[in-house]
């Protein structure tokens, strides 16, 4: 078997790679044909065989070709075990980026769901909230088509300062989510933006309770009167007066702008009858007289 010769055909069905790889694994040293005599064709060894099954099992397990061909230029004990602890070692470091992937995932996924199912007949709930963090992007009125921008810059300003701090992370989504996180804006309810369907905004931020993304503003614990609606962003200006009127009717204290939570908009979907929006107004309950 020592003395067999294969020509590249064979090496092609045996290991069901095409030619073209063999002749670069040829061309980069991995193998060494030799010419026979007689008909002056390539034939490739018994060693070029184990050559083979060494090439396929390394790349199968992630290496690379240079270094295989590193390996094979100095085969020995020391050399594999070195080898297969860096390897391992690389894919540990992988599972860990694919598990924090998989975590940011399934947080998004949850926000979906959770908002699906959230009740938009337009009834009014009160809510007791704890303090929640945000991402504040701008504390002052900002149009609509500017958001993006905006958006696209503080991404930008905060990753790399967050790289510089800790090189070790390997995600924007350090920094702020969209898919599945919420767009907020305070609203001022003294004006409205150039086509009148809207109140303009005061303050504009982002909130996911399911995602990790630096934040740099807490909104406080306390009592919101609440109340969701499907549909185009309109029904807003019908609503936020129906919060005002609840509190009154409640003995309640204003304590705050009005605020809406745009859970589910052209983020996730392009189809407007899916938008899924909430309004919530911060409160507290006056205390009667005796």
């Amino acid at each position: 078997m020592r003395k067999a010769r294969f020509k590249i055909g064979d090496l092609s069905r045996l290991f069901h790679i095409g030619q073209d790889s063999i002749r670069y694994y040829e061309k980069v040293g991995l193998l060494h044909p030799v010419r026979d005599p007689s008909s002056n064709y390539r034939t490739y060894t018994i060693d070029d065989v184990r050559t083979m099954n060494t090439v396929r099992e390394l790349l199968d397990l992630g290496f690379s070709t240079d270094e295989i061909l590193a390996f094979e230029r100095d085969r020995n004990i020391r050399r594999v075990t070195e080898m297969l602890e860096t390897e391992s070692t690389r894919i540990q470091d992988q599972i860990r980026v694919l598990e924090k992937k998989k975590v940011n995932i399934d947080g998004r996924l949850r926000s979906i769901r959770e908002n699906l199912s959230r009740d938009c007949s337009g009834t009014v709930t009160e809510l007791e909230l704890p303090a929640r963090q945000v991402l504040m992007l701008r504390d002052s009125y900002m149009p609509d088509e500017e958001i993006n921008l905006e958006l696209a810059r503080y991404t930008d300003a905060v990753w790399k300062d967050m790289k510089k701090r800790d090189p070790s992370l390997v995600s924007r989504t350090d920094t702020i989510s969209t898919i599945g996180a919420c767009d907020c804006y305070m609203l001022d309810i003294h004006a409205h933006n150039d086509a009148g369907t809207d109140y303009r905004t005061k303050k504009v931020f982002f909130y996911s309770p399911y995602l990790k993304f630096h934040c740099n503003y807490t909104l406080p614990a306390g009592t919101y009167l609440s109340v969701c609606y499907r549909g185009g962003f309109q029904k807003t200006k019908l609503l936020v007066p129906k919060l005002f009127a609840y509190a009154s009717r409640h003995h309640m204290t204003v304590m705050g702008d009005p605020m809406e939570f745009c859970h589910i908009d052209r983020y996730e979907t392009n189809v407007e009858s899916e938008y899924l929006t909430e309004l919530q107004l911060p409160v507290e309950v006056r205390k009667r007289s005796r």
